[in-house]
């Protein structure tokens, strides 16, 4: 483990200190008893209209502890408790303490075989059983009946032996403050509960001398939480240790917004800890409910932050916190008091550490991470458990000893959660590390998606699970609707989701249900949730997702003229089973696979798997894809498949579209009119800000220049926009602190007229705007020309209109691969200002619409607006920690490689332009040269090749075979057909389709040989004296993206490989 550098170290040791004054070495007994006898006649509990005062409980817990000694409790034993909360629950949790025992919440609502468990994994010796208990271990454990009648004034101790206010005459059993006061369970893990020991310490910490909380005898607690939740200690204790008073409230008021509010009211309530779902559900329908209280606490889950903003606004409490903390340490970790929730926040900070703990934010290599960047949160203090009963294997691999800087190493809990350090010291959390999953080779946080549905305004309540195994994993979404009654409207849900979700993590289905069920901690019950039938005649409706490339309006099924079965009962019938073992919704056959819920992504699998079935050749994929585009029905793709198996040639033509024709203008640009553009610019417009490259755009312009840059986004608000775009700078590290006032982002569409805007805001961009770095673009190596026209080729011809009127300048981002025709076509060498040719000879869509979209900018400058065009080669990750986009072909290729330990021996250069270089590049060009039309070959001037990084995974560990290109062709094939969700599939047909007019695949069109060269003159005088260079793409660069590969487990890392530093092999 590497030495963190010594300012991060000071920082990190200056948030953790919270060392306060508090009784450190005294027990919860102990200290209760002094309370008791400082205001013995005082209320300590009420309910049900039963009142405790102290002096009684104090005196009841006494004759408690003496009846389990009487049957051999003796110190440091396990005492269960089984019953719901009482008066009586109060009663006994005391007297257990007084014996010198822990107590061990064991609810009757539990079965009977979880119940044995737990009372034999916590090592249970006598049983307390309330009032009302069924107590399912009377015949397993000794037990001691505590009934409402034990009352003090039955016993033989009565009034006239001692104030009916005094209390006990000692505090009971002396014990430790380190031993172990109760035992519970954690929830929601797999498998059997894991029993936590949690020592007197760590619940005095947070009930005395607090930092986020202080409770006076003029308080009324509410109490609301099961025993066998640990956050009830906090309510308890904070209550019985400062002279307030406890107030019960059952279960059915605690879930109703309007019984909550009106208790809360009634009863006088001034402090609440609540469970995040219960304030969630109460502020939705009943935000007015938590205006009378002094303080308002949640924790448990992540707070939604519109639901925070309401409360706020609505019945703000005189202090509401966001609290967090894992059972392993004692309820409570941190705490942020939240005054206000900024409009554009996605989420709710989880603070800073509470008074005596700690926190450490750890990289997955054991070192601290910077401020800004996620990692596992560690934390530590007076509030950490002993461990796992009778586990010391499990407590050792969770309980560890780490030093960070300080001279002795200190013991710590791995929380497994994920959070990173704001710059001025709060937390916020990011989610579960074990709520990652795999799918279709991509790192999903479950919990991202789960925010993102939740800020849905339809969308009340959100959860999100994976289902399924291996290749069968899918992701489904549940939903409670905003507004009761009012479901989300499904044409509505499944658009928000498409515009803004990647396509790998769309929840294959969404199921609406009126409200989610309740585990007895106060969470959502995750468990009964999954195991909800699904479309049974009762069930809410089931939504299923469209696609993110939407299928043309003339094309969808439901205008498409019925026709006769021409491929067959038997063929539709396979490729239906294919359809609903992937969509996993019954499929008839005129149903849409895209309405069904399938995407490009899935498009791609599901083509693989029906070549198999049908035992076609791979290179029949791009017609099937193509087809499917233009009609998705079952019955048109089993026809589609019929046709080609037959060998039929109508079933595979393409459409033929002529470039050439596609790429004029139509029209001439208006006369030049309005004020000229600001030089230096003052208004910025910027497409592609949610996208990888276009987030390090943004970056540069709001750090290089002073001008505020406009980011037309989809999205269904300016909110919403500004969130995505956010979002999107944080999962790239990316550090927002310029002034928040230079971004503007906006709902928008490429594929729309005008992008999506009024005719008063398209004008009023026209009039304003200084400069268009038009970014922006649907990047799908499957699809083809056709169905990528509409975002790449016509949003080009709308910025081209917005920037004529007063000749913008425009920076269009396009790629060196508009020069693969010349070539294809046997030219050699092609300057960066050539005008372009060849379009025909392309092949691959995305490649075509660049090329068109060239065309027509050309043209616009012909005309007289000032046009730029980037062409970068291949774009990676940024230069300081690899982070970079691995849903690219090339990612694809090194993956197959690692995965099957075979590679193609093949010339293919790796021209690898960093992502954070060519924003600077960029940057320095559109804000240093004149407006003038010109094209910059934005590559390596020294790149590798495939072989290089061959080597390089050699030398960590890969073993790997070199193949001639057919014959890797033809074991990628077999790789693909038998992991067909492999993110490999869709780049398949680089591999296997023929380029237009060549005998060659497209994938070999870019191999050195065959691929020209190219100038790049015009990079050389426009980043001359700007000292931004290129990187070579040597070993270290090399290294660093396979140790990124690893981190983030895209790659798995050679079994017993060191890590890669710096090329060193």
């Amino acid at each position: 483990m590497s030495t963190p550098p010594s300012d991060l170290i000071d920082q990190v040791r200056l948030w953790n200190e919270t060392t306060t004054p508090y009784p450190r070495d005294s027990a919860l007994h102990e200290l209760f008893h002094q309370q008791a006898r400082r205001t013995p006649a005082a209320p300590a509990v009420e309910h049900h209209g039963r009142t405790l005062s102290y002096g009684e409980l104090d005196r009841r817990a006494a004759r408690l502890a003496e009846r389990l000694q009487a049957v051999g409790v003796r110190p440091g034993a396990r005492v269960g408790i089984s019953g719901g909360r009482c008066v009586e629950s109060l009663v006994a949790v005391l007297g257990v303490l007084r014996a010198g025992a822990a107590y061990v919440p064991l609810d009757d609502g539990f079965p009977e075989a979880r119940l044995r468990a737990m009372a034999e994994d916590a090592e249970v010796q006598v049983v307390v059983v309330l009032p009302g208990s069924v107590c399912r271990l009377r015949q397993l454990r000794a037990t001691v009946e505590l009934t409402a009648d034990d009352a003090p004034e039955t016993r033989a101790e009565t009034r006239t032996e001692r104030g009916a206010g005094d209390a006990a005459d000692g505090p009971g059993t002396a014990v430790d403050a380190t031993t172990c006061a109760y035992v519970v369970f954690t929830s929601g893990s797999a498998g059997r509960p894991k029993p936590v020991a949690v020592p007197h310490r760590g619940v005095v910490r947070l009930a005395v001398g607090t930092s986020h909380l202080t409770v006076t005898p003029d308080d009324r607690v509410l109490h609301g939480y099961s025993l066998s939740s640990d956050a009830s200690t906090i309510e308890i204790w904070s209550a019985l240790l400062n002279g307030a008073c406890l107030v019960l409230l059952d279960r059915e008021i605690l879930v109703s917004p309007l019984g909550l509010g009106r208790e809360i009211g009634e009863r006088r309530i001034s402090v609440a800890f609540l469970t995040t779902s219960v304030l969630h559900h109460t502020a939705r329908t009943h935000p007015g409910a938590f205006g009378g209280l002094r303080h308002l606490s949640a924790g448990g889950e992540a707070l939604d932050p519109h639901l925070a903003r309401r409360v706020l606004a609505e019945s703000r409490p005189g202090q509401l916190i966001n609290f967090y903390g894992p059972t392993e340490n004692s309820v409570i970790s941190t705490a942020q008091v939240v005054r206000d929730v900024p409009p554009e926040a996605d989420s709710v900070p989880i603070g800073r550490p509470v008074a005596n703990s700690t926190c450490y934010v750890v990289r997955s290599d054991g070192t601290l991470a910077e401020p800004g960047e996620d990692g596992e949160l560690y934390v530590g203090g007076d509030g950490l458990a002993l461990g796992y009963c009778g586990d010391d294997e499990l407590t050792a691999r969770h309980f560890v000893h780490a030093t960070f800087g300080e001279a002795e190493p200190r013991r710590l809990y791995r929380t497994g959660d994920q959070a990173r350090w704001r710059a001025d010291g709060v937390l916020e959390f990011r989610g579960r590390r074990d709520r990652q999953v795999k799918l279709r080779g991509y790192r999903v946080e479950l919990d991202e998606v789960e925010t993102i549905l939740r800020s849905h305004p339809e969308v009340g309540e959100a959860v999100v699970e994976a289902v399924g195994d291996g290749a069968e994993l899918r992701l489904a979404a549940y939903v409670t609707p905003a507004v009761s009654g009012s479901p989300p409207a499904a044409e509505r849900l499944r658009a928000a989701l498409a515009e803004w979700l990647p396509q790998h993590v769309l929840p294959h289905r969404i199921q609406v249900r009126a409200e989610f069920p309740v585990a007895r901690n106060g969470k959502v019950d995750r468990r009964a949730l999954l195991a909800e039938p699904v479309n049974t005649p009762d069930a809410a409706p089931e939504l299923t997702l469209e696609p993110v490339v939407q299928v043309p309006a003339a094309r969808r099924p439901e205008q498409t003229a019925a026709r006769p079965d021409t491929a067959g009962g038997a063929l539709q019938q396979s490729l239906g089973q294919v359809w609903e073992t992937l969509l996993r919704v019954p499929v008839s056959p005129q149903d849409s696979f895209f309405d069904l819920g399938g995407d490009s992504l899935l498009a791609s699998e599901m083509v693989t798997r029906s070549l198999n079935l049908l035992g076609m050749e791979a290179a029949h994929g791009s017609a099937l894809v193509r087809h499917l585009l233009d009609d998705p029905t079952l019955t048109g793709f089993a026809s589609t498949a019929h046709a080609l198996r037959r060998g039929a040639a109508t079933g595979a033509a393409p459409e033929r579209v002529d470039f050439d024709r596609e790429a004029d203008l139509g029209a001439a640009l208006p006369e030049a009119s309005g004020p000229a553009p600001r030089v230096p610019q003052r208004e910025i417009l910027l497409t592609g800000a949610s996208g990888f490259v276009g987030a390090f755009l943004l970056d540069r312009l709001l750090r290089r220049t002073d001008a505020r840059v406009l980011c037309p986004v989809r999205a269904r608000d300016a909110r919403h926009a500004r969130r995505r775009v956010l979002n999107n700078l944080a999962r790239y590290h990316i550090e927002a602190d310029w002034p928040q006032e230079r971004l503007v982002c906006f709902p928008s569409d490429l594929t729309a007229p005008q992008l999506g805007l009024d005719e008063k805001h398209f004008t009023e961009l026209s009039e304003t705007v200084d400069l268009v770095l038009h970014a922006g673009a649907l990047v799908n190596f499957l699809y083809p020309y056709t169905a990528l026209r509409q975002a790449n080729v016509e949003g080009t011809r709308e910025v081209i209109a917005l920037a004529a009127p007063r000749r913008v300048p425009v920076h269009f981002v396009s790629t060196i691969a508009v020069i693969a025709g010349f070539g294809s076509a046997g030219v050699r060498y092609v300057p960066e200002d050539v005008p372009l040719r060849h379009g025909d000879r392309l092949t691959m869509g995305y490649a075509e619409s660049k090329w068109v979209a060239e065309g027509l900018l050309r043209e616009a400058a012909d005309q007289g607006l000032p046009v730029t065009v980037h062409r970068p080669y291949e774009v990676t990750g940024e230069r300081r920690s690899g982070i970079c986009n691995t849903a690219t072909a090339i990612s694809s290729l090194f993956r197959t490689i690692a995965e099957t330990g075979l590679a193609p021996d093949i010339d293919l250069p790796l021209d690898f332009v960093p992502v954070d270089y060519l924003a600077d590049a960029v940057t320095h060009i559109l804000t240093t040269r004149p407006a003038e039309s010109r094209v910059y070959h934005l590559t390596n001037p020294r790149p590798a090749t495939l072989a290089d990084m061959i080597g390089r995974m050699r030398a960590a560990g890969h073993h790997i075979i070199d193949l001639p290109y057919k014959d890797w062709v033809g074991e990628l094939v077999r790789h693909v057909a038998a992991h067909p969700n492999s993110p490999t599939a869709p780049f398949i047909s680089l591999c296997v389709d023929h380029g237009n007019k060549s005998d060659l695949s497209i994938k070999e069109l870019f191999f050195n040989d065959v691929f020209p060269a190219f100038g790049q003159e015009n990079v050389e005088r426009g980043l001359a004296g700007s000292g931004l260079d290129c990187p070579p793409v040597d070993a270290a660069l090399l290294d660093l993206y396979l140790e990124y590969f690893y981190r983030t487990e895209y790659l798995r890392r050679p079994d017993r490989a060191p890590a890669l530093e710096h090329g060193a092999s």
